[in-house]
């Protein structure tokens, strides 16, 4: 197996352990008033509710803009904004002094970092393909 084929092997396996838990939350905090323990950590951490339909949004489009790869730039900020909502999610558990659920963006972080540098790995071409361009 050549090493772009494994590189995106990675990416969608890390991609997926991030985006089906991530987006698949959005749906819920869109479209209904969130599940019962969403709005109760939204409460606890001192949000208003109506940042859980922003966020929401923010992240079916991030999860759109990186699964589509439809627009490198596109990607790269959906990238920027999952990463901000997970070190922001962790902070906000850290500072309301919730040291339980600290720890769980902070791995989707990590997770999300790995999708992020085997997509950069799966774009790069081989060294012998790229002396004959």
């Amino acid at each position: 197996m050549n090493t772009n084929k494994r590189y995106r092997i990675f990416f969608w396996i890390l991609t997926l352990f991030v985006l089906l838990p991530t987006a698949g939350s959005a749906v819920p905090e869109l479209f209904a008033h969130g599940a019962k323990a969403t709005v109760q950590s939204y409460l606890l951490l001192g949000y208003p509710l109506y940042l859980m339909k922003i966020l929401a949004v923010a992240k079916i489009l991030g999860a759109v803009a990186i699964l589509t790869n439809r627009s490198r730039r596109f990607r790269e900020w959906a990238y920027a904004g999952f990463g901000f909502l997970f070190l922001g999610a962790t902070a906000s558990h850290l500072l309301a002094g919730d040291t339980v659920h600290a720890p769980i963006p902070l791995v989707f972080f990590f997770l999300l970092a790995g999708s992020y540098a085997f997509w950069h790995r799966s774009q790069r071409q081989p060294l012998e393909h790229a002396e004959e361009q």
